[in-house]
């Protein structure tokens, strides 16, 4: 058994690895992340509270600490240090679960699954608020579990009360957590009125507890209440207008009856649940196999409160998606919140299939799986690190942006010739890394230097349609002054698969 912990050990030790190598890799921003950066940039705290630009979403808090961050140390290390922080220490809470919730070698499995599943170390390590998501989901988790399952000691409901209140304004998904967590205080509330077995032995130690969830309770749901009145009712609104709930779509039950088979199927073998890798069309169909399995075994096997506790969040998940209100399974990464339960579960029926072998044929068969298990993580590795220096020799436009900014000195300016807006990712660099003027959709620049280079830029995207030479050349008719191209290079967004592109040409004058 020893033996078996070790190597499980050593997939866990690989999956901290490799948050560290992702982190350390400094990649480009993503559109993702440029979009919120953007926001925190450019509004108040105040007017964070209203529906994001840039096509995106997120919590109130996120924002502000994103924003503070990003006032006090304005580069990409810092504002991407909060959510990797946010990942280790959902592995590590991940982990405490773990031993509350399993037993025997199914602790370890459940552990290594989550510390080597790629989304989280991929969230864990942008400027987006997933791995806190996950983060709040282990936490509030690991409370109600010690609740549960030592001497139901109210502190710890005390603790839910104080927690949940601020994780609704960090977190959007605390609120399934908060229902699945009220549901099974509810019931055990009910239970210990009309049970007397199942009462505290201490009166007084029975309504610290009462007094405690429904403290919990209502602190949550007034949280809740607020954030949906000053923050989630207008970006639901804003939602409609400007494409994002377009996007969410498949994570929606169909509204005709017939099709809610074949949707369930799809969702739950697709990369909902991605744990820890999978994809859509019956790409993820081990993992759900072992989630049912272990799901049932649990029922039978273990405790039932906890087993509700466990799958309150994906009951709760699924109706908000046949009600339209939140996709389910869409994407992991918009149900992070999922991943504990999806991760003991899938450990669980694992184990059961397991314990079926000779004790000699199980523990060689335990070490095999960990070994998968850490060749994955260390092909992982191998793959970010050729990521990033595609990204490099891409090149990138972070990257290309720098090198056109040595080449014009500080006397040079960049001229823009259409919209820069185009690439999230392209105004981000353009604003915090270029320090020279800057002339946007070809304006004529005004009161430089005669002998002053120009680099002179075009943005496009995979759908877009601008001619880029005949933008340069109708650039250069205006300008009226002969200049002469001394370099020219076209960078790509390669972590979205060179979706966005942007062309500069550095020009001097040709005296």
């Amino acid at each position: 058994m020893e033996r078996v912990a070790l190597s499980f050990w050593v997939v866990i030790l690989v999956g901290i690895a490799w948050r560290l190598v992702r982190f350390g890799l400094n990649f480009d921003v993503t559109g993702d992340e440029s979009g919120i950066l953007l926001s925190v940039i450019e509004r108040g705290y105040g007017a964070l509270l209203h529906p994001l630009g840039y096509f995106n979403v997120s919590p109130p808090l996120f924002l502000w600490l994103t924003k503070f961050i990003d006032s006090t140390f304005p580069n990409e290390w810092a504002t991407r240090l909060f959510p990797f922080v946010c990942g280790l220490a959902a592995l590590a809470v991940f982990g405490l679960v773990c031993w509350e919730t399993l037993t025997g070698t199914a602790r370890w499995l459940a552990w290594a699954i989550l510390s080597i599943s790629y989304v989280p170390i991929e969230e864990g390590t942008r400027v987006k608020g997933y791995a806190i998501d996950l983060l709040v989901a282990a936490v509030m988790l690991w409370l109600a579990l010690r609740w549960l399952l030592h001497g139901r000691n109210s502190c710890y409901l005390v603790w839910l009360g104080v927690c949940a209140p601020v994780f609704v304004w960090l977190s959007y998904t605390t609120i399934f957590m908060v229902g699945a967590i009220a549901a099974v205080l509810t019931g055990w509330l009910v239970n210990a009125c009309i049970s007397k077995k199942d009462a505290d032995p201490s009166r007084k130690t029975e309504w610290k507890n009462v007094g405690a969830a429904l403290g919990f309770m209502a602190l949550a749901g007034l949280s809740a209440i607020a954030l949906y009145e000053i923050n989630i009712r207008a970006g639901i609104a804003a939602s409609s207008t400007n494409g994002l709930s377009d996007g969410w779509k498949r994570g929606y039950a169909p509204s005709e009856w017939w099709g809610i088979p074949l949707w369930l199927l799809t969702v739950h073998t697709g990369r909902g649940f991605a744990w820890p890798a999978g994809e859509n069309h019956y790409g993820s169909s081990l993992t759900f196999a072992l989630w049912c399995i272990g799901a049932a075994v649990y029922w039978r096997r273990g405790n039932r409160w906890v087993w509700f506790l466990l799958m309150g969040p994906q009951a709760l998940g699924l109706l908000a998606g046949f009600l339209h209100k939140y996709p389910y399974l869409q994407n992991p990464r918009l149900c992070m919140y999922l991943g504990p339960g999806i991760c003991i579960f899938a450990a669980a029926g694992a184990q059961w299939l397991i314990e079926k072998m000779a004790e000699e044929k199980r523990q060689r068969f335990y070490r095999g799986v960990a070994l998968v298990l850490t060749i994955w993580a260390l092909a992982g590795i191998g793959r970010e690190v050729a990521r990033r220096y595609r990204e490099y020799t891409g090149p990138s436009i972070r990257g290309t942006l720098l090198e056109a900014s040595q080449r014009l000195g500080k006397d040079g300016c960049f001229v823009v010739l259409n919209d820069p807006k185009i690439s999230g990712v392209f105004t981000y660099y353009l604003d915090q890394r270029v320090p020279q003027r800057i002339w946007s959709r070809g304006q004529l620049p005004q009161s430089i230097a005669p002998d002053a280079r120009l680099a002179l830029v075009v943005v496009t995207i995979k759908t877009s349609t601008f001619d880029s030479n005949a933008l340069v050349r109708d650039f250069q008719q205006r300008w009226g002054k002969p200049l002469k191209l001394e370099w020219q290079q076209t960078a790509h967004e390669v972590l979205l698969d060179n979706q966005d592109a942007v062309a500069i040409s550095v020009f001097a004058p040709n005296l």
